[in-house]
């Protein structure tokens, strides 16, 4: 008797395709693949992008965008993309719908398809703290009567949105309790890891001190602290990774740091030379305001490269980097460079990545979370 093929929905933000560079939409682009080579029919409901046509393949991935109302204000744009996005849930048809991050579009995707089994995976939940820490570089989220009123709205319509799922998840163990707290769960999520590819034999690193960054130039996460420790570190080779949503301060932070002789300013980068600066250079420093668990994180210690960071999730960056205290990146780097075990720690954030989050490991632990859902067990 043939066997019925698995079919799966991703209910993402976002795809890593079509200018698309964030967390979400690669890890939900990574896992997809994984599936596919594995049989499983994978689709991504997200919303359109420039140049993305209403349904597309990429990888032997079924992409269905909807659109976003982006001219919208808020919150006739949320409400009306949400809806629209129901047409969308309802051609994937799949068995199991899986949402990279409890959304309104979780919501969606529960009320078009109800019959089916849903799975929400935390991701980067909000509390009233985080929410603080953005505000501190980013204004518009400034606390006010009307931002708390959202907020606390939000939540609540959220929280439902939890109980209806069949399946909750966290991608890092130390988002569960935060995930009880905002959606009053009365259990903890189970932990289930993002994927990242893990090369078979790492490069050596660079002869010259090198370090680099790796995420998105917007405010959070600050990276005009790492171009100005270039500046103050000149026999250290800098390279930045990434570019800002918005191009004018995206250009303007090139224009003024364009004649650091020891900066590489990359903008965007292909996976492969992604994955070069990462095995070549002696450490990652990310210097984000607040994060949960990058995938950039994971991504750098598969590359026996530590992490230079102000945030440690799950106790990352103080087992296999040097943690930043009040801010202070010159004196976190300067202990890198001066610590002979440096390659230990990255030799071992490398082990740690190969036996939890490597990512044809964690597909085979999203195929088994899925029969396990689909044979009814909890």
């Amino acid at each position: 008797m043939k066997v019925p093929v698995l079919r799966v929905c991703y209910v993402s933000p976002e795809f890593f395709h079509w200018g698309v560079h964030g967390g979400f939409g690669y890890v939900t682009w990574t896992l997809s693949r994984k599936l596919v080579d594995r049989g499983v029919e994978v689709c991504v409901v997200t919303p359109r992008r420039k140049g993305q046509r209403p349904v597309e393949e990429v990888d032997g991935v079924k992409v269905v965008g909807y659109d976003a109302y982006a001219g919208c204000p808020y919150p006739a744009r949320a409400l009306a993309s949400r809806v629209r996005s129901r047409d969308a849930y309802r051609e994937a048809d799949a068995d199991i719908y899986h949402s990279q991050a409890v959304s309104f579009n979780t919501l969606a995707a529960e009320s078009a398809a109800p019959g089916k089994l849903h799975l929400i995976t935390f991701q980067d939940p909000y509390d009233l703290e985080e929410w603080r820490r953005i505000a501190e570089v980013e204004p518009r989220y400034r606390m006010s009567p009307i931002q708390w009123a959202r907020i606390a709205a939000e939540r609540r319509i959220l929280t439902e949105a939890c109980r209806r799922a069949d399946g909750l998840y966290t991608q890092a163990r130390f988002l569960a309790g935060r995930a009880m707290r905002l959606f009053k769960l009365k259990e903890p999520p189970e932990f289930l890891p993002n994927p990242v590819p893990v090369p078979e034999k790492v490069a050596a690193k660079s002869d010259q001190p090198t370090v680099c960054f790796l995420a998105r130039w917007d405010p959070q996460k600050r990276v005009e602290l790492f171009l100005r420790l270039a500046r103050r570190f000149p026999e250290v080779r800098f390279i930045a990774m990434g570019r800002g949503h918005d191009p004018q301060t995206d250009a303007g932070l090139r224009e003024a740091y364009r004649g650091t002789s020891n900066l590489t300013m990359t903008g965007f980068v292909s996976e492969e030379l992604k994955s070069r600066v990462l095995a070549e250079s002696w450490a990652l420093v990310n210097t984000s305001v607040r994060e949960a668990l990058p995938v950039s994180f994971l991504e750098a210690l598969a590359h026996e490269t530590p992490i230079v960071s102000g945030e440690n999730p799950d106790g990352l960056t103080r087992r296999y980097g040097y943690h930043v205290a009040g801010d202070d990146y010159a004196s976190a780097l300067r202990a890198m460079l001066e610590d002979q075990g440096r390659g230990r720690k990255g030799r071992e954030g490398r082990r740690l990545i190969r036996e939890v989050y490597e990512a044809d490991r964690v597909a085979d632990l999203h195929l088994k979370v899925y029969r396990r859902h689909l044979e009814g067990q909890p």
